[in-house]
């Protein structure tokens, strides 16, 4: 969701040493209320979805409330308030969330009052911060707290997480650093190796407390000051392919960095004062990953929370699933997920009214991750959707976590009717390989046997990657030998978006499975396992399916992929070409269409 930043007025009851923004006096025409109201239009028409108003300090007008419900009306999907806190007591807060108000970002950067009133310039003004953070907080409004890293606060800050868990409970959604590149006082200014042993202090402490930690947008210093940057890729909102600001420049350390093309660089005025910071520039595939996001944070969450996908049960007809990603974060590593698996998890209340509406708009409840056997309160979950579903309840796992069976037990005493299982080899060599997750497939086959000795109807999922390909035929084997009444899916590595690499080295050809998918199919046929998935987004074309095709004649229709699928003139005049998706754009740039062969009839 695109923010746009509205100054409501310059004018502000506190003078903090760091702050730019400031003025002793506002322009009275640029302040009035036409005047904002102009300004959120414009912003909203040029494509703002999120309006922040901010100042000065904008608490200072009289009528905050009504710019807000401007905000509105004018077509804000989201209106968020950026103040020190001092002036909102309980009426204020009340009055601007019935305005529409949704969150309110309060300036908080240290936990004792004597550093606070110093830097702020402002006696007393630390308590009301304090209050005015629980006036919005009692009016149901999302509070994050912005902490400036500047010289005043840099020995305060790592005691600000556990402050706020202490102080607010866990009603504080998120504490947001931010680092200024200018100041009227250039001694209070930090540079970025400072800053970024800072960054990984305050990460660390909010990690232990449970509280959300992230990086103002915009703001630096950026990940390669950290030796590691997997390690806090979760303070960061990259988006690929966003040109840097022009008072940004790249140094000689950032030509090897894997994440250039979605970093803004260093602040020119930060190398003309400083030099460059020590840096470590990203060059792993799995930490350019972490890194990597479409948009806001928020956004990201909302977009990934819910897919829709539909597909054909032979019992039922066509089903429309809704796969909710109960969390992200997964114990295992797969090179090929496209899960961005680095961002926090929703909300409990987001999750269960996900869970809600699939469940009463009649779609089939699929539980998903990253892992969500990590997530707390999976069992509530599955006994939620359980409640609610008139059709059975489905979690996708690696089943790790199932390997104690008092968890599986949990889980089925809840509702848990069906498994979607990641098995990906046949040997805990190539598997624990393609998971990055050594000692998880034993656990897994573990986990597996436990699912099918408590009844649940298993589906085990191979996706087939250039590292476990080999393994095709023999992973057929081990499920007929070991569990003969589950299904088999294969899917074929997907590089989707750009949190998949496009690279031949994980990416085979089809050409280059097809004789091992002919063996697997063949041996799945003969011992009388259930074969399946050639049909789904993650399948192949249908023309390379090396069975007989009559079948795929009864599929659905597809549904719109987002752009992402392309049928090629080898589509031309495919009997299969309203039922198959295609070829994914990342496949077709790596491997060409040469090996398509269109279906003319069936049989």
């Amino acid at each position: 969701m695109r923010s746009e930043l509205i100054q409501t007025n310059l004018r502000c009851n506190q003078r903090c040493t760091y702050c730019t923004d400031r003025l002793a006096t506002d322009d009275l025409r640029w302040i009035s209320r036409a005047a904002v109201e102009a300004r959120i239009g414009a912003a909203i028409r040029s494509g703002g979805k999120r309006i922040v108003l901010s100042g000065g300090e904008p608490t200072l007008r009289r009528d905050l409330a009504a710019l807000v419900a401007a905000a509105r009306r004018l077509g804000a999907e989201r209106v968020a308030l950026e103040t020190n806190g001092t002036l909102v007591d309980d009426a204020g807060a009340r009055a601007l969330a019935a305005a529409g108000l949704d969150e309110v970002l309060v300036n908080l950067s240290a936990a004792r009052a004597e550093v606070v009133d110093r830097i702020t310039h402002d006696p007393g003004g630390f308590l009301a911060t304090l209050r005015g953070i629980d006036a919005c907080l009692d009016a149901a409004l999302r509070v994050d707290v912005q902490a400036a890293i500047v010289r005043s606060t840099l020995d305060d800050l790592p005691a600000l997480p556990a402050f706020l868990r202490e102080r607010f409970g866990g009603r504080v959604h998120a504490l947001v650093l931010r680092l200024p590149v200018s100041s009227p006082d250039p001694s209070e200014l930090v540079g970025y190796d400072r800053a970024g042993e800072v960054v990984r202090a305050v990460e660390d402490a909010a990690r232990r407390v449970g509280l959300v930690s992230r990086l103002a947008p915009g703001s630096g210093p950026p990940p390669c000051v950290h030796e590691d940057a997997g390690r806090v890729a979760h303070l960061y909102s990259m988006t690929p392919n966003v040109a840097p600001p022009p008072d940004h420049a790249f140094v000689e350390a950032c030509e090897p960095c894997l994440v250039r093309d979605r970093c803004s660089g260093i602040p020119r005025v930060v190398l003309e004062r400083d030099g460059p910071p020590r840096m470590t520039p990203p060059r792993t595939d799995r930490t350019r990953r972490r890194l990597s996001i479409i948009s806001s944070v928020e956004e990201q969450i909302a977009r990934e929370l819910v897919t829709l996908n539909r597909y054909r049960d032979p019992a039922s007809g066509d089903v429309v699933e809704a796969i909710i990603r109960v969390l992200f974060q997964c114990n295992q590593a797969c090179g090929f997920c496209f899960v961005s698996t680095h961002l926090p998890k929703a909300a409990d209340d987001v999750v269960e009214a996900a869970i809600r509406e699939a469940a009463l708009a009649g779609h089939k409840v699929t539980l998903s991750g990253g892992e969500p056997t990590l997530h707390p309160r999976i069992v509530e979950y599955v006994r939620l959707a359980k409640s609610l579903s008139s059709r059975p309840v489905l979690m996708q796992t690696n089943a790790v976590r199932l390997a104690d069976r008092a968890l599986a037990e949990a889980l089925v005493e809840a509702g848990l009717d069906e498994a979607f299982v990641s098995l990906h080899g046949a040997s805990a060599e190539v598997s624990d390989a393609v998971t990055h997750a050594p000692g998880t497939f034993a656990k897994t086959l573990r986990g597996v046997d436990h699912l099918v000795a408590l009844g649940v109807v298993v589906q085990l999922n191979f996706v087939i990657s250039q590292t476990n390909a080999q393994e095709l035929p023999a992973w057929v084997a081990l499920l007929a030998d070991r569990w003969p009444g589950v299904y088999a899916t294969l899917s074929f590595v997907a590089p989707s978006t750009d949190v998949v690499p496009r690279d031949r080295s994980l990416v085979p050809s089809y050409g280059e499975v097809l004789p091992l998918l002919a063996q697997a199919v063949a041996l799945a046929e003969s011992r009388g396992l259930p074969l399946g998935g050639f049909e789904s987004m993650c399948g192949i074309p249908l023309c390379l399916v090396p069975r007989p095709l009559a079948a795929y004649f009864q599929l659905s229709e597809v549904a719109e992929d987002g752009g992402e699928f392309v049928k090629t003139e080898a589509c031309k005049g495919c009997a299969l070409e309203s039922r198959c998706y295609g070829l994914r754009q990342g496949y077709l740039e790596l491997h060409g269409d040469a090996e398509l062969r269109p279906v003319l009839a069936a049989g």
